[in-house]
């Protein structure tokens, strides 16, 4: 499909359609859709399943999407696309507009569409379009931006009272001379609920040897376009406090807001996911560690799936120990082993080179179980399932938010300072508990923040910030030495790290002890 030409394009006015267009009545509708990542190694496997619900001939689908060259629409999360369907005489063009009003797994999109003469945007004739909106009342001038081209094969499918079209892409999108491939399911809910489409989602997926890892894609392919023209990188999503606390808001209960918190959080791991396996660099299971503890903690702060056997509980659970593992291993080698050894001066000494090089070895081991494990069914069977819970209707009683943070806050205000007395005194378990405490307490007010007093909110987590850093250096040297004699056989190596250990300890243990005594008297931040 040749690019068409840049064009201007004039203020919404009606006109009839083209001559010898359908017409089409140029309505919203909301697009509910499903997509799944197919591996290479999986393509003809999908196939093959696909084909058990009904064999459909493919369809060539040749696109072209424009904005303007300021990209209005894509700073609106915005998509304009022509669309050409089958070949030579029989083809037809489909001139589709989309919002991306919840991009996520299964996304929410609004959606206009419309049959056109040709290659060219037509914007004439569209008043239910909300392009003024997106694109403003003067005249504008639109260029192509990128382009897909590829194969589709689609069967719709009733399943469990759902009607859901189920197709497969393959193919690729283009930017200039810059193109990466595209292979992925799409589950475009017609009639019924959304938790039809993940339940058909999963059964394709399979449970036994042959399983599939069809892992959930939250990318959609303008996204992927606009970054591939912008010869942008794929970057480290970061989990941020004010993403989780944004979804709280007085109207919702407490199980709506859980979901929310579910779905935004299982985005974050997901939208790592890739970076994370390819371990070139440590910020993707960082973050990817942190949305998992910032979501279990505001499960436990929200009172949801709280039993050790729940089925979210026991997902978030999986998956926080598949990356925790493995950031552990990321820390020791890339932050905590380099301090020690600038304390102790070990730099030149061949034992502690070996040492190095076998904690590397362990680490890239770890990577490697990790890298295995986000490419294993198993993973894309946890995040469906987490995904579909998210998705379950929520309860239709608001139950009020603030007095049950204030109630939380209290809470853990009142077990952190009880496991923080005589501090000096308390075993390393002690010490690693009261640290738990810590970072639980400030994750609960990051969270809650909104819903209380925000000055007092901000000074208290400022103290339980650097609280936490205090106890965690005290940590991270403790588990130090504790791994060292997996890691070397001598002695004096041990004997240096462990002199370490303890000045750590004697340097940060009174500034922890005057930080708690400020938390005492400023109380819990509500």
């Amino acid at each position: 499909m040749k690019p068409p030409p840049a064009m201007t394009a004039m203020p919404v006015r009606s006109v009839a359609p083209p001559a010898g267009v359908p017409a089409l009545p140029a309505k919203p509708a909301l697009e509910i859709e499903l997509k799944l990542a197919v591996p290479e190694a999986a393509r003809a496997a999908v196939r093959r399943r696909l084909n058990a619900y009904g064999k459909q001939p493919p369809l060539k689908v040749a696109s072209v999407y424009f904005d303007t060259p300021d990209r209005r629409l894509a700073s609106k999360h915005a998509a304009l696309r022509i669309r050409r369907i089958g070949e030579a005489a029989g083809a037809q063009w489909i001139q589709t507009l989309k919002t991306d009003d919840n991009p996520g797994a299964l996304s929410h999109r609004g959606e206009w569409e419309t049959a056109v003469a040709g290659p060219r945007p037509q914007l004439a004739g569209l008043a239910e379009w909300p392009l003024q909106q997106v694109l403003g009342e003067e005249p504008v001038r639109l260029l192509p931006v990128f382009r897909t081209r590829f194969e589709r094969t689609v069967r719709s499918v009733r399943y469990r009272g759902a009607l859901i079209e189920l197709g497969l892409d393959e193919g690729q999108i283009i930017a200039g001379r810059r193109s990466e491939p595209v292979c992925e399911i799409e589950l475009e809910l017609r009639e019924g609920s959304p938790s039809s489409a993940f339940d058909l989602a999963l059964e394709l997926i399979g449970r036994d040897r042959r399983a599939l890892a069809l892992l959930p894609s939250i990318e959609s392919k303008a996204s992927r376009g606009y970054r591939l023209a912008q010869r942008l990188g794929e970057q480290p999503v970061h989990a941020d406090a004010a993403g989780f606390s944004s979804l709280l808001q007085p109207q919702r209960t407490h199980l709506d807001v859980a979901r929310r918190i579910v779905a935004h959080g299982v985005h974050l791991v997901l939208a790592n996911a890739r970076g994370a396996a390819l371990g070139e660099d440590l910020e993707y299971v960082h973050q990817a560690r942190v949305a998992l503890r910032r979501t279990r903690s505001a499960l436990r702060v929200l009172g949801v799936a709280r039993a050790a056997d729940d089925p979210i509980a026991r997902d978030l659970r999986w998956m926080a120990d598949c990356f925790g593992a493995a950031r552990d291993w990321d820390v020791l080698v890339s932050e905590t082993l380099p301090l020690l050894g600038k304390a102790i001066a070990a730099a030149d000494d061949t034992r502690w080179s070996a040492l190095i090089e076998r904690a590397q070895a362990r680490r890239q081991r770890q990577q490697q179980r990790l890298r295995a494990t986000l490419g294993s069914a198993r993973f894309a069977r946890a995040a469906l399932r987490l995904l579909q819970w998210a998705e379950e209707p929520a309860a239709s009683t608001p139950t009020p938010l603030t007095p049950r943070a204030r109630r939380v806050i209290e809470r853990g205000h009142q077990r952190l300072t009880a496991a923080a007395r005589d501090l000096a005194k308390l075993p390393p378990q002690g010490r690693h508990r009261l640290r738990i405490l810590t970072k639980r307490q400030r994750y609960a007010l990051e969270l809650l923040a909104p819903l209380l007093s925000a000055g007092a909110s901000a000074r208290t987590l400022k103290l339980l910030s650097r609280l936490q850093q205090l106890l965690g250096q005290i940590n991270d040297a403790h588990v130090t030495v504790s791994m060292l004699p997996t890691l070397t056989r001598s002695r004096e190596l041990v004997q240096r790290a462990e002199r370490w250990s303890e000045k750590v300890v004697r340097r940060n243990l009174p500034k922890a002890q005057a930080r708690l005594e400020r938390l005492r008297k400023h109380g819990s931040g509500v």
